[in-house]
């Protein structure tokens, strides 16, 4: 490989990390709300404390799926270069 497709490589893999990183979470909260929902069934069924865990949690969950999701959602690298041509046509004019 030459040191631009090593580049690419460790890009990847860095993405990729960061997307296993997020899958675990979504998995954990799930896991676990789902075992604190049937604890608080189980000793306070009338009493619900456990959806300020899956409101909480799920918070969290949005704005890691947002840092992970963010380049694709707003301003991406396409959009960048786009903005870059348009900006180097306007400095051709005269």
């Amino acid at each position: 490989m030459n040191n631009n497709d090593d580049k690419l490589y460790r890009e990847a893999r860095k993405r990729v990390r960061r997307k296993k990183k997020f899958f675990s979470h979504l998995l954990s909260y799930f896991a676990i709300g789902l075992f604190l929902t049937f604890i608080n069934w189980y000793t306070r069924p009338g009493h619900w404390w456990v959806q300020w865990v899956w409101i909480g949690w799920g918070i969290g969950i949005f704005f890691h799926a947002i840092g992970l999701y963010k380049r694709n959602i707003l301003f991406g690298d396409e959009w960048e270069e786009q903005e870059i041509k348009k900006e180097l046509e306007r400095m051709k004019r005269p």
